[in-house]
């Protein structure tokens, strides 16, 4: 894979559905959306990979979608990496397993995040870049009294509990000595964390998001944010999915309008990218193709 200051990596982890016995799937908002967030990073960014898994690369197979990732696709990381994390609880580990093996710097994307501008200059010189701080929702983000945590461990008295979270369905990170001391803490709460939270958000948002922002506070590494908060209204610079994708999951009729409003949002952008059209033209139902063809 190639690794530059442009370069992002997209994680596709099927183990949260198929440790539990199900089919693993993405409905038509959740693949157009990881498809235009690949190509609008490669347009105005730069190269994009990969890290998936046995499963999640047949189903992308299927899909002829395997030439989306300039940068590559990466299936031993995520196979041959057998962590003592239970899947169910971190649904989101498989993005920290593949960011501890990306070399820095780099950008860590979420399928369901599309940036639309250049990042360039905003991340010059920076260290840590995340995509918005978090407010300390008591009902994700618990205090450290109820938090599930492994036998014999406990939270260093160095954790500053009152910084705000950070939000890494964008995260770049410039400093190899940082990413490992973020991910040691990470894996430390996760190895053999087993018990399962009442709502099973508030173990892995500790981990990923707000141990983030502990270790950076830590290392005295200020973090930089792309949108100053969750759901700014003006930004020009994101498109992001956040828990609307529970809502589309359940409802197709407001999967094809979203999926319509991203192709007239974006599409002229992409409208003589070969992969765009042939994606949509190959795989998506006939009322997207309609869309795309009123462009």
């Amino acid at each position: 894979m190639q690794h530059s200051s442009n370069t992002a990596f997209h994680v596709l982890w099927t183990k949260p559905s198929t440790d539990k016995g199900e089919h693993f799937s993405m409905n038509d908002a959740e693949i157009l959306t990881m498809v235009l967030s690949a190509l609008m990073w490669q347009k105005h960014n730069g190269s994009i990979s990969l890290y998936t898994d046995k499963t999640g690369y047949e189903f992308l197979r299927d899909r002829e979608l395997l030439g989306l990732w300039d940068g590559g696709i990466d299936t031993d990381v995520l196979e041959m990496t057998d962590y003592p994390i239970d899947a169910e609880v971190f649904w989101a580990a498989g993005k920290l397993i593949a960011l501890e093996k990306q070399a820095t710097p780099c950008v860590m994307l979420d399928t369901d995040l599309i940036i639309t501008r250049p990042l360039q200059k905003l991340l010059k010189n920076q260290k840590i870049t995340a995509l918005h701080p978090e407010e300390l929702n008591g009902e994700a983000y618990l205090s450290p009294d109820v938090l599930k945590c492994p036998r014999d461990f406990s939270f260093p008295p160095f954790y500053n509990w009152e910084v705000l979270p950070s939000n890494t369905a964008f995260l770049y990170i410039a400093d190899d000595p940082f990413k490992d001391f973020y991910l040691g803490e990470a894996k430390r709460f996760m190895f053999h964390n087993t018990d399962k939270p009442m709502e099973m958000v508030s173990q892995m948002v500790f981990a990923e998001q707000r141990l983030l922002s502990i270790c950076a506070d830590y290392k005295k590494m200020p973090v930089q944010y792309l949108l100053p908060a969750p759901f700014s209204g003006t930004n020009e610079t994101v498109v992001h999915l956040w828990g609307f994708k529970g809502l589309l999951r359940r409802n197709e009729n407001l999967q094809a309008v979203y999926c319509r409003q991203l192709i007239k949002t974006l599409g002229k952008e992409l409208e003589t990218n070969r992969f765009f059209q042939r994606y949509v033209q190959a795989y998506f139902s006939e009322e997207l193709k309609i869309a795309v063809q009123c462009l």
